[in-house]
């Protein structure tokens, strides 16, 4: 993990005007808040007024983007006197343990962390967020305006906010650059396909480039992919998403099951399923590798590109050896099926409070730490802040951590789970079509139709639809 400069919370004057211009730079519109610590944003409390408070924080185990944060609790212990214990849980636990407990009223948790697939689930059991953002953005409008876009869609159906932000992701694509720069390589491109060789911005563009460099003489395919399991059938609804299509329309109907919204899923589908078994630009072991694996392969040097949850891993390809060992690796947005102009899949990660937490005051001090400039720059090193500004900074701005590629990616980045029980009966229906789909064992247009059925299932049975 990348080091980065250490954030010091100093008392002094300069740290008071150092903090009123980083909110305004933020986009907070808040003044620093009195009786706060100078230099944080959003504010701390000064006093320590909830010292002896435990709070129980339920978090992913071995999350390496979460885990700078993780190092850093020792400073807002110190700052607040509050104590922080983590349960750290397997990814696959994260929405069944935390929901059991808050909906038995156990009090176990002072906090629930849940992400875009299943934050639904828990509105029942949760505190809504407004007042305490009013206290500190000034309005919910000014919050809004703060965190990306794709806040709209964790709110509830009563239009409130019961989530606050914390980690944003997006999937993006890989390419050796030294490949895509070398001089004979541009000439044999061009002579090939007509036009230079370059990141690619289209689906076309996709095809031919991993055609180009797929050389199975040389044990090199032309891309890598996460396209295995859960992540794989992710891989497909974040292009999906990328047409313009939600998975569901206004009326709840699902957008898969007639006219443009069933063309492009069965494009899609037939797309991936092809470039593995037919036209084998795509590494046959992508259908079972998930994004840690691709990252693996890309480096041995196997694959000109790569695609995936990536961004995990972008300050470790900027390491010395491993740019010594594959070249400096670039990044590109990868491109929309139907060339809209439209995001793919939100990662989304969120905090809220259970109605049953035993120091929720404490955990809204923890809370609004973890969105501070520090510790989320630490956090950099592998995800995206959902602060637009700090979002700017570590992608944009000379010398940010992440590539641009990721910044476009999530500025238009959308959740894609609307309603809560699309992440239950569907989500597991689609994972397990898709993961036959992708061994050549079902085809796009079966798929399709299979996952319609269970979605209307699930929704007629949820009272959605009739």
């Amino acid at each position: 993990m990348a080091q980065f400069q250490r954030f010091s919370f100093t008392l002094g004057a300069a740290s008071c005007v150092a903090a009123t211009v980083m909110a305004a730079v933020l986009g907070g519109g808040a003044a620093l808040a009195q009786g706060s610590i100078p230099g944080t944003f959003p504010p701390i409390k000064a006093g320590k007024p909830h010292a002896g408070a435990v709070i129980n924080v339920p978090s992913q185990k071995g999350w390496a983007s979460f885990a700078p944060a993780v190092e850093k609790t020792k400073e807002f212990e110190q700052m607040t006197g509050i104590t922080v214990k983590y349960d750290m849980m397997p990814g696959s636990e994260i929405p069944t343990k935390q929901l059991l407990a808050v909906s038995q009223k156990t009090g176990a948790y002072d906090i629930v962390t849940q992400h875009a697939s299943s934050f639904g689930s828990f509105f029942n059991f949760l505190l809504p967020m407004e007042d305490r953002i009013k206290e500190v953005w000034g309005s919910v409008e000014k919050f809004e305006d703060w965190v990306f876009p794709a806040q709209q869609g964790v709110k509830n159906k009563d239009g409130k906010h019961y989530y606050i932000p914390f980690h944003a992701n997006a999937q993006i694509g890989y390419y050796r650059k030294q490949l895509f720069e070398d001089p004979k390589e541009k000439a044999d491109f061009r002579a090939r396909y007509g036009y230079d060789l370059a990141p690619p911005t289209t689906i076309k563009q996709v095809e031919d480039i991993a055609r180009f460099f797929t050389r199975p003489d040389k044990n090199l395919f032309g891309l890598t992919a996460n396209w295995g399991g859960g992540q794989g059938f992710s891989a497909f609804l974040d292009y999906y998403n990328a047409t313009g299509h939600d998975q569901l329309g206004k009326d709840y109907q699902p957008t898969m099951k007639t006219g443009a919204g069933r063309e492009a899923a069965v494009q899609i589908l037939a797309w991936m399923q092809g470039a593995i078994h037919k036209d084998k630009f795509v590494n046959p072991d992508s259908a079972n590798f998930q994004t840690g694996q691709v990252s693996d392969y890309f480096l041995s040097g196997a694959s000109a590109m790569a695609y995936g949850w990536l961004s995990d891993y972008w300050a470790f390809m900027q390491k010395p050896e491993n740019i010594k060992q594959v070249g400096p690796v670039g990044a590109f947005r990868f491109p929309s099926f139907t060339g809209a102009k439209a995001g793919g899949y939100s990662s989304w990660w969120v905090m809220g409070i259970p109605k049953d937490a035993k120091n929720p005051d404490a955990a809204w001090e923890y809370i609004k730490w973890v969105l501070n400039e520090h510790p989320q720059i630490e956090m950099a090193a592998g995800q995206l802040p959902p602060i637009r500004a700090l979002a700017y900074k570590t992608a944009v701005e000379p010398g940010g951590i992440n590539p641009r590629a990721l910044y476009d990616a999530f500025a238009e980045a959308r959740i894609i789970i609307q309603v809560p029980e699309m992440s239950q009966q569907p989500r597991t229906k689609g994972t397990e079509l898709y993961t036959q789909l992708i061994a050549n064992k079902l085809t796009p247009g079966q798929f399709v139709d299979e996952y319609v059925v269970e979605t209307e299932r699930t929704l007629r049975r949820a009272g959605y639809i009739k």
